[in-house]
């Protein structure tokens, strides 16, 4: 089993006593060496990434609500930036202790704003809204998911890929999971009449070629509809796979387990977003070296990892499938967005059960999503909500056995 443990600088680091610097790398690093862990250090969110990126605005401090006092630990993110190049320093503690690191992007995150809070926009695209998805007579755009046929979009990710690799991370695992739960700003009326999203000149023109027809004003075949802009999804995912493996890297994709949710999220605007995901043809094509099933972070605890069984049925016997485990779930204790106080772990022996629920499965690994939220600070004696005095170090001592019990083996 090939254990993720993920790593978000939206969480754990805003609780953390001391700065987050190249000494933040080594103790963290210092307690997974031994646990057999894949290190995946999350590259963006929401438009603005976790490094100082040339093609897109890294968190700053702007991104903070300055009118709110509550808000102002977020600053703690900024802070990290400001005193170092958290993705290097990564890279750098990952070969001093011997942990595997892997560079994460989201695909759909390009936008969240919480009013009061945080301000999080990606500027590039803000300003060119027909790089996202937009609706059928070209007035809205879902603030969040790229037009995935655009060659500009595809130029632009490709390049945020050679920037982690150029870091030198041992792979690249591309989520399709999302912060971006609106498709635009929530202004009195704006669920009204939504309509689905992706009639971007790429697809418009790709079904003209094939069916002589204007989608935006005849009518048309949905289901085609779909394909086209899977199609374009799968080109763009084809020449990122090229581009890691020229490099030697192995990249794994995450997607919702079925064929058209782009991104699970609670909001119905998810039904406005699909499209025809062909992991057979990834598979194919050689683009992708695993597939995991994603899944929301749960409101009660839940142990089952995400279900691999619609890929299970489809792809070559042997490959590598991935699932998606959450080691902790959510509980609105009213502490505000994105509070570690507002969630509750599992166990030790509830992680470990998790993992052997995947293996069981048929997964050949497992990311476990939300462990690094009590584990990756020191919160100095303080208690947080239900995870307690942070850091949590039995669950490296548990891995650590798992892992010399392997050997043993």
């Amino acid at each position: 089993m090939q254990l993720f443990y993920n790593w978000d600088p939206t969480d754990s680091p805003r609780y953390h006593k001391n700065p987050i610097d190249a000494d933040y790398f080594d103790w963290l690093f210092a307690m997974l060496e031994g646990t057999g862990v894949t290190f995946m250090f999350r590259c963006n969110t929401a438009g603005r990434t976790y490094y100082p990126s040339r093609l897109m605005a890294p968190f700053d401090h702007s991104c903070v609500d300055p009118g709110n006092e509550q808000a102002a630990f977020w600053h703690r993110v900024a802070d990290m930036l400001d005193c170092c190049d958290p993705l290097a320093e990564a890279v750098r503690a990952g070969r001093r202790y011997g942990v595997p690191v892997w560079a994460w992007y989201n695909w759909n995150e390009f936008q969240h704003v919480r009013p009061g809070w945080l301000y999080q926009v990606d500027p590039v695209w803000y300003e060119r809204p027909r790089k996202y998805w937009c609706s059928r007579d070209g007035s809205r755009f879902y603030h969040g998911v790229p037009a995935f046929g655009d060659e500009e979009v595809r130029a632009r990710l490709l390049g945020l890929t050679g920037e982690a690799l150029d870091y030198g991370v041992d792979g690249l695992y591309l989520s399709t999971r999302s912060h971006s739960w609106f498709p635009c700003w929530q202004s009195p009326g704006w669920q009204d009449h939504l309509e689905p999203f992706g009639f971007n000149d790429c697809v418009v023109e790709a079904y003209r070629e094939r069916h002589g027809v204007d989608i935006r004003y005849d009518d048309y075949d949905n289901d085609e509809f779909l394909k086209i802009k899977g199609e374009q999804f799968s080109t763009l995912l084809s020449r990122i796979g090229s581009a890691v493996h020229e490099r030697t890297k192995q990249l794994i994709i995450g997607i919702v387990p079925d064929r058209h949710t782009l991104m699970d999220i609670k909001h119905p605007s998810k039904h406005y977003v699909e499209l025809y995901k062909d992991w057979e043809r990834w598979i194919a094509d050689a683009a992708i070296d695993g597939l995991c099933a994603e899944q929301q972070c749960p409101h009660q605890q839940k142990l089952e990892p995400a279900d691999i069984s619609a890929f299970k049925d489809t792809v070559p016997e042997g490959f590598p499938l991935h699932a998606w485990a959450d080691a902790a779930w959510y509980e609105n204790r009213g502490a505000g967005p994105f509070s570690l106080a507002n969630w509750n772990r599992n166990s030790p022996d509830e992680v470990q059960q998790q993992i052997e629920l995947a293996q069981q499965a048929g997964a050949s690994g497992i990311i476990l999503h939300s462990l690094y939220h009590y584990t990756a600070c020191d919160t100095d004696g303080e208690s947080i909500g239900g995870y307690g005095v942070l850091p949590r170090t039995e669950y490296f001592d548990a891995l650590r056995q798992r892992q010399a019990a392997g050997r043993d083996r």
